[in-house]
């Protein structure tokens, strides 16, 4: 299956390659950016569970598992902040509807690949944009929001950027990890990291896997760590082997099906995400790549 996935993501990029032009990319424009700025003191890891009709129906079982997935993705970012002398806490917390219910809201193309690539890229982001709107709209309405002086502060918020204002204030953070979870597990499908290089949106992302090295790359990718294998992100070859020379068990490269205690983070991914002050020199270079234009 992680060949597979593989193989799928290799088309991801062949259909990116086919549709749109090649462009610089630096992957420090992505540090400090919306509401993930950089990793460190209070933050909110918040997932929704999200039910597709081409994917497997939550259970309580796949549900509780997911649960114990993320509590081991934090313990592990927990550690590599302590080590790295990082005051880092991560708060956890899920949206489950009245009953014990997910939210229904099947992907408009049926998979996260599809939605993402057809028509195109540029219509599948703006459309699963809009489909994260709308799950945060459905969560935002059955949210217990207290009214402070008699005046609600975030009356049922209506898209995800007034769901995450809400979780700021009602949880006390700075930076609210927003994972749109959906049961892949048995299945093909990719996950994927939206708005992270501009404002104009906030940060999400979706996850189509419940390995907690699956979970903890995302997560870090809203704050601004960047891929170090092929995607439409990374593009020249010779850079990405030897990225895998230099750091064969980063979690920022393809972390599917990987024991998560077996992996580490470089100090390049450390600096993206606002560990180090300065980049080590022999790194530069791999802080620029070709991109896709889209």
């Amino acid at each position: 299956m992680a060949k597979l996935k593989r193989l799928m993501f290799l088309s991801l990029v062949i259909l990116f390659s086919t549709s749109f032009s090649l462009k610089r990319i630096d992957y420090r424009n992505a540090m400090y950016k919306n509401v993930c700025k950089d990793l460190k003191h209070e933050a909110l890891l918040y997932f929704i569970f999200v039910d597709n009709k081409t994917t497997a129906p939550w259970t309580e079982f796949d549900i509780q598992s997911t649960i114990d997935s993320v509590n081991i993705a934090i313990r592990w970012l927990q550690e590599q902040a302590k080590l790295n002398n990082i005051p880092l806490h991560i708060k956890s917390d899920y949206y489950i509807g009245p009953e014990y219910s997910t939210v229904n809201k099947s992907l408009p193309q049926g998979s996260v690949y599809k939605t993402v690539t057809e028509p195109n890229v540029r219509t599948g982001l703006n459309t699963l944009n809009s489909w994260a709107d709308g799950i945060a709209k459905r969560a935002g309405t059955t949210l217990n929001i207290p009214e402070k002086d008699g005046i609600p502060d975030i009356k049922n918020p209506r898209n995800k950027e007034r769901l995450i204002a809400y979780l700021r204030d009602a949880y006390q953070v700075e930076s609210v990890a927003l994972l749109f979870m959906v049961n892949n597990y048995f299945k093909t499908d990719i996950s994927i990291q939206v708005n992270t290089f501009d404002t104009e949106d906030v940060e999400f992302a979706v996850v189509s896997y419940k390995y907690p090295s699956e979970i903890a790359h995302n997560f870090l990718h809203l704050y601004g760590a960047a891929d170090m294998y092929k995607s439409p992100f990374r593009r020249n070859e010779k850079k990405i082997k030897q990225l895998e020379q230099l750091f064969p068990n980063e979690i920022m490269l393809d972390p599917y099906a990987k024991n998560i205690s077996k992996l580490e983070m470089s100090d390049y991914t450390k600096y993206l995400v606002g560990w180090k002050d300065k980049p080590e020199v022999g790194l530069v270079e791999f802080y620029s790549d070709k991109s896709l234009n889209f």
